[in-house]
């Protein structure tokens, strides 16, 4: 009687592992066990393999079976497959700050979650950052949206950023003026200089007021004219004073017609 070794058939298991990731424990599985038997009687089990490594690209590769060695079995080798999916990188929009009616500032994007020390060079195609603000875009906050990139290798997810605009800055002076001793003080006037977008006084909520501490009674000299109460949302105020100068009054001195009788001395 003639006993011939038994067919075991040894496959290897598939496998799935992240882009970037160790290889996970390539395993076996057996069918054709006799008499209850498992692979404990396997006195050289066959080696599992694969050439796929940390940096290899996504994609699928062979995991190849090897050896085995047993004298009451011969073994049938059928490969398994080791799926690298790809990993996860966020794209996140850096925050930028703008003056009002300035133009947006370039919108960048910051990367984290590389494998293999990978950087943004390695993306296909790379994500761009926009924003709905203008240079109109009143003063607040609005989200810079980071989308479009692609890569064979890693799955891009997106977070905001934030754009703040923030007030610009406008000068408002007082007009200098001037005025004679006594007069009542002229209408105070103020220039602006700093507006955005073609813009006048028009947009602001309140205007600017200009005062001085100068009445009729004051006497010949300068005194400051001092502007101050603008409210504007887009706008913050800065204010420079004017002057108020006041000269001498013209006093019209009249010698009084007189009368007298020859040889007589002169009146007074």
């Amino acid at each position: 009687l003639t006993v011939t070794k038994a067919v075991l058939t040894a496959t290897a298991n598939n496998q799935t592992k992240v882009y970037g990731d160790a290889n996970p424990a390539l395993t076996i599985n057996y069918t054709g066990f006799k008499n209850g038997e498992t692979s404990a009687v396997i006195l050289t089990p066959p080696t599992a393999s694969t050439t796929a490594t940390l940096t290899s690209s996504v994609g699928t590769y062979p995991i190849t079976l090897a050896g085995g060695l047993n004298g009451n079995y011969s073994f049938t080798l059928v490969d398994g497959t080791l799926t690298v999916t790809q990993a996860t990188i966020v794209a996140t929009a850096d925050n930028k700050t703008r003056v009002y009616g300035d133009p947006n500032p370039a919108f960048t994007i910051t990367y984290t979650g590389f494998r293999n020390g990978e950087t943004s060079a390695v993306i296909d195609l790379l994500a761009t950052a926009t924003s709905s603000a203008v240079a109109t875009t009143g003063v607040g906050t609005y989200p810079i949206v980071p989308s479009g990139g692609s890569d064979n290798n890693y799955v891009i997810t997106y977070a905001n950023g934030t754009l703040t605009i923030t007030q610009a800055t406008l000068t408002v002076t007082a007009d200098n003026q001037t005025r004679a001793y006594g007069d009542v003080n002229p209408t105070l006037t103020v220039s602006y200089s700093g507006f955005k977008n073609s813009e006048t006084s028009a947009v602001l909520t309140t205007l600017p007021t200009a005062t001085t501490v100068a009445i009729n009674t004051s006497i010949v000299g300068t005194y400051p004219i001092v502007p101050s109460g603008g409210v504007s949302g887009n706008y913050a105020f800065t204010y420079v004073n004017g002057t108020l100068t006041v000269t001498k009054a013209v006093l019209t001195a009249t010698a009084n017609n007189q009368t007298k009788v020859y040889g007589d001395a002169n009146p007074a």
